[in-house]
């Protein structure tokens, strides 16, 4: 047979030459190229597809071994007391890829979901059976795991109550093993608000020390603290389409983290928030600075060092911390700005109930 290493027609990553099938890939900086013990057959290439495709979830989990290469390519391993698993068995990390592949969950959540896989769950649980994979077990490996904190331990169960729930819908296990596993009680933290004294301390001191382009985040925290707006929904804030200067008011629809625009909020609710006179004051403040600088994008918040939509809001934290320090104001997040708004209007007779869970 005729090689056809460039032909459109075969799977990605699976070459024919001399009559041999090979297949390549490339993993966490290193290169794979196996040639296999099939036929150069339709049949053939399509289970190279397959064993291709198994072998890079394996190494993209990081448990590739020598033995599966050994295995694909044929030969005999000679080692009695290794564990054979039946090919009809659906492995845990099967399972764990496709739930990741189906997570509707937000690219952030999704590489979180990944990280507690990798490191929690599958060292122990990658190569096992899924439907052999019992209650028991799953309670030994969270006494082992000794997680420190039970926040921490219910963030390690949601995706590891993913992978099981997929098993189930997929119909691969009959009962879930992970009933009667419940997430350990968490102590809520209280809302730690500034007060109208401290909030207006802080601004008049941004105001007075922060000069030139630096002048911007004092206008960013004034109507940080006057909108109750998280970073992620200023950041995402057009001030094109988002404001109605006619009505004092804007919508908060969508949020950009790390750099992407999401058309969802974090708790999926859109809102309109009223501008007073501050909030007002700083909006234009804020459109004329970024005017002023020749921005031409839709972007309310645009950093003064870059010109260029915020990726995250470490500049902002930095001024704020930096702040607060220079008043001798107790240290708290610059995110409790948004508790300070809501304690704002409550204390104003505004009921913040609905406001707050959005």
């Amino acid at each position: 047979m005729a090689d056809r290493t460039s032909s459109k027609s075969l799977p990605k990553g699976v070459l024919v030459r001399s009559g041999s099938i090979q297949i390549y890939f490339e993993r966490k900086g290193k290169a794979y190229n196996i040639t296999l013990p099939h036929p150069a057959t339709a049949e053939g290439i399509a289970t190279a597809a397959k064993i291709r495709n198994q072998l890079i979830v394996k190494a993209e989990w990081g448990i590739l071994t020598d033995r599966d290469i050994i295995e694909a390519r044929g030969d005999v391993v000679e080692d009695e007391h290794q564990a054979i698993i039946n090919k009809n068995d659906v492995l845990f990390q099967d399972l764990a890829q496709k739930f990741l592949d189906r997570c509707d969950a937000n690219a952030d959540t999704k590489r979180g979901y990944l990280r507690i896989l990798d490191h929690h769950w599958m060292p122990t649980l990658a190569l096992t059976p899924i439907h052999k994979i019992t209650n028991d077990a799953i309670w030994g490996l969270i006494n082992e795991r000794d997680f420190q904190t039970a926040k921490t331990l219910n963030n390690s169960l949601i995706p590891l109550r993913g992978v099981f729930e997929m098993a189930l819908s997929s119909k691969v296990i009959l009962d879930n093993p992970m009933a009667g596993i419940e997430n350990k009680k968490v102590q809520m933290g209280i809302p730690d608000p500034f007060s109208r004294e401290e909030m207006n301390a802080l601004l008049e001191w941004m105001s007075k020390n922060l000069v030139d382009d630096e002048r911007f985040y004092h206008w960013y925290f004034e109507f940080a603290f006057w909108t109750g707006c998280r970073p992620s929904e200023m950041f995402a804030l057009n001030d094109t389409t988002d404001v109605d200067w006619f009505n004092n008011t804007f919508r908060v629809n969508k949020s950009r983290v790390r750099g992407r625009e999401k058309n969802v909020t974090k708790m999926h609710n859109a809102r309109d928030v009223y501008l007073n006179d501050r909030s007002k004051k700083a909006l234009e403040d804020l459109v004329s600075f970024k005017k002023n600088e020749g921005y031409r994008g839709n972007h309310l918040m645009i950093c003064p060092k870059t010109y260029e939509p915020f990726t995250n809001e470490r500049a902002p934290r930095i001024r704020f911390q930096r702040a607060l320090k220079a008043c001798g104001i107790r240290p708290r997040p610059a995110y409790n700005t948004r508790h300070t708004y809501a304690t704002m209007l409550l204390m104003d007779g505004v009921n913040p109930i609905l406001w707050l869970i959005n």
